[in-house]
């Protein structure tokens, strides 16, 4: 057992099978990672089980050095206090809102004779009228400058309106009715502020025929001008409606939250619908915390983020459903009464359809800035802007020789283009028995010796010490292509620690880079051993449903691949004695005295 797992083992003894929250802080005592379980003990030491884990997953264990502990009674505590500490401390493991922003509100006062209309960016306080959220300021002001151009309500504070001696120019503009110097009665006032409130929640029916009426009675009695004004205002309010292209019949706050789901970050797209009506939308780049974040994930730790700078709507409709929904309505949003629910019938999940579309869209363009400051850095290493314009990565697959293969990933335009990537057939001369010198150059001779493949690419990154840099080089060599494409080689160290590894180039045999920009390459990769095991493993598949071992009789499909994966290729099945074969798992005495009989009869 390591120092990490023993660090582990000591805290999950020490919380035992209770709720809690723990905090994981590395050897400057930063808090790396911040988590929350019903069973603490359990939790905790599912961090010791590292065999299937991520690489991000791996490299924070391998900077723990300190774990506390804080149990609360119920689960539920300990999801709002896990969202307080995520929020407070930023942990660089934890998934985290990028845009982590307050909202703009129109706000109407109601302490004075003459309320006062004016935008506000702050969770609601005491004895405000607050109307919104917008998603943007420009969203609010025009909504404001609308409000005021038809009810001619101030915006000046309470001090201006005391000391004022004549009309501002708000009024020379019709945008203020000038309760400072006595252009309108208190009645007059009042009832415009009341019409501005019922538009500003949706009761645009309401305002509208109580305009009409005005409008009837003014032109009955001949005053048009007071009925110039009532026409005025329904303008006003049916280039408001103009604006609202989609209603629910619901007169309540609903929040649309849907997630788009990307490699390193992912986008959350808000649509928020106040009273009925759609009042506009915003996206947020989330940061996942590691390869294999969910939907749910993604958006669970959103919506405990989000909301807590923020008026929380009476429905919050999901694009996936999330596991903790209960615990977030009887906990987190219990004062407001909060429902969630999930979008999937009838306008709901018309509206999350749009929702949808619009978070892959913002997706597709958040990528480009995805890893850009990656990029820079890396361009800043060679000293040329151009560096990292197409970046090819290199690995191979094979078991004991066979089946080898090797795979091109290719990044470019600050994202991976996974139509250019391709991968190769090894043939068994080449592999002989597992020389990946041999198979690397393999696969840089027959990639660019493709006609097929025209682009060069300005930097390749592939896995290995100084002697696979050295032989890729001379691949580079023999096309002549020294001079234009530049390598880096990532080596893994004695312990093979993820983030422990060492860049190597041409000119700086160990090549110092920031963790920032070692992540960036070790992600580069893993792509490509990941593409080249994917290719690998369908290649043994066809292998494993046609070869000699057929023949045999009572070997099946389990015992062939079991006979393939301890021996590493037939050669070597063929060659292996009674004994040999007995320590394959599921090969009995009987089995193994056929399949020795079969090769040497």
């Amino acid at each position: 057992m390591n120092q990490r797992e023993c660090i582990i083992q000591q805290a999950a003894e020490n919380a035992g099978m209770r709720a809690g929250v723990y905090k994981m802080m590395n050897i400057d005592k930063q808090i790396i990672y911040i988590g929350k379980a019903k069973h603490l003990k359990n939790r905790l030491m599912s961090y010791t089980r590292t065999e299937k884990m991520p690489n991000r997953l791996k490299m924070m264990i391998s900077h723990i050095h300190q774990i506390e502990v804080v149990v609360t009674k119920t689960e539920i505590e300990a999801l709002i206090l896990e969202n307080n500490l995520i929020k407070a401390c930023k942990p660089f493991f934890n998934i985290l809102l990028k845009d982590d922003k307050t909202f703009p509100y129109i706000v109407i006062s109601d302490d004075h004779e003459f309320p006062r209309i004016f935008k506000h960016r702050t969770v609601k306080p005491k004895g405000l009228n607050f109307f919104g959220p917008y998603p943007s300021v420009a969203a609010l002001d025009e909504v404001l400058k609308i409000i005021q151009k038809a009810f001619l309500m101030r915006n000046c504070t309470d001090l201006c309106l005391k000391n004022a001696n004549r009309p501002c120019l708000q009024y020379f503009i019709k945008r203020c009715s000038a309760p400072c110097v006595g252009k309108i009665s208190a009645d007059e006032y009042a009832q415009n502020t009341e019409f501005a409130k019922n538009l500003l929640q949706g009761k645009d029916r309401i305002v509208r025929q109580e305009l009409v009426e005005s409008l009837r009675q003014s032109a009955s009695v001949l005053e048009f001008e007071k009925a110039a004004i009532a026409r005025d205002k329904l303008k006003i309010i049916s280039e408001i409606q103009s604006r609202q292209y989609i209603q629910i019949d619901k007169m309540c706050s609903i929040d649309f939250l849907a997630v788009a789901l990307g490699s390193e970050n992912s986008v959350v797209f808000v649509s928020f619908f106040r009273h009925g009506k759609n009042v506009g939308s915003d996206h947020f780049v989330v940061q996942n915390a590691f390869e294999n974040d969910t939907h749910r994930d993604i958006l669970e730790a959103f919506v405990q983020q989000f909301y807590r700078n923020m008026i929380v709507p009476a429905v919050i409709v999901l694009s996936h459903e999330i596991q903790n929904k209960a615990k977030l309505e009887i906990g987190m949003f219990a004062q407001n009464k909060t429902k969630i629910v999930f979008a999937n019938s009838g306008v709901y999940k018309k509206i999350m359809e749009t929702c949808l579309q619009n978070a892959k869209i913002k997706l597709n363009k958040e990528h480009i800035d995805e890893y850009k400051h990656q990029i820079v850095e890396l361009n800043n290493v060679f000293g040329d802007s151009t560096a990292s314009a197409r970046i090819e990565v290199y690995d191979n697959s094979h078991l004991g020789g066979t089946n080898a293969c090797g795979a091109m990933v290719v990044f470019e335009s600050g994202k991976f283009c996974k139509h250019k990537h391709r991968v190769f057939n090894i043939d068994e001369n080449t592999a002989n028995g597992g020389d990946d010198i041999a198979m690397m150059q393999f696969t840089l001779r027959k990639r660019f010796a493709s006609k097929s493949i025209k682009e060069l690419p300005t930097l390749i990154l592939i896995d290995g010490g100084k002697t696979q840099f050295s032989a890729a080089h001379s691949i580079l060599k023999e096309f002549s292509l020294e001079e234009k494409v530049r390598i880096l080689s990532i080596a893994k160290q004695n312990k093979r620690e993820v983030g422990a590894e060492k860049i190597l180039a041409i000119d700086n045999e160990d090549l110092p880079v920031s963790d920032l920009l070692l992540h960036f390459l070790i992600t580069l990769r893993d792509e490509a051993h990941n593409k080249a095991i994917g290719f690998h493993k369908k290649k043994r598949k066809k292998t494993l449903s046609k070869s000699c071992l057929d023949e045999i009789p009572s070997i099946g499909a389990i015992r062939k691949q079991k006979l393939l994966e301890y021996f590493g290729s037939i050669d070597y099945i063929k060659r292996a004695s009674v004994e040999d074969l007995l320590q394959v798992q599921g090969i009995d005495a009987k089995s193994a005295g056929v399949i020795f009989r079969f090769f040497n009869n």
